[in-house]
């Protein structure tokens, strides 16, 4: 096994959810180190913020670490407006100086 980087689109809505399922969902027989490459992701959906808990708690039981880059401010108001909180998400960038 080995690790894998994939890149998320700019939203996950239900109009795309499928073939995010099918990319995601193929990484669960094919890596231990998964890296989820979100900084350009920064609306989701009730569909989409479901699958990324479902895809989160996934991980968790099968005990895969997942890293997940560049994750937005945007992205986690939207998901906290849905009522779902991801303690793996975090903010990666920097915050600036506010003058």
């Amino acid at each position: 096994m080995s690790d894998q980087t994939i890149k998320l689109d700019s939203e996950i809505t239900i109009r795309n959810i499928q073939p995010v399922f099918a990319q995601l969902s193929e990484l669960f027989t094919q890596t231990e180190l998964l890296h989820i490459d979100a900084s350009q992701l920064s609306r989701v959906d009730t569909a989409g913020a479901q699958l990324l808990h479902l895809f989160s708690k996934t991980c968790d039981a099968r005990s895969l670490k997942v890293d997940w880059l560049g994750c937005q401010a945007d992205l986690l108001a939207n998901l906290k407006e849905l009522g779902v909180i991801l303690p793996q998400l975090q903010v990666s960038t920097l915050e600036e100086d506010p003058q």
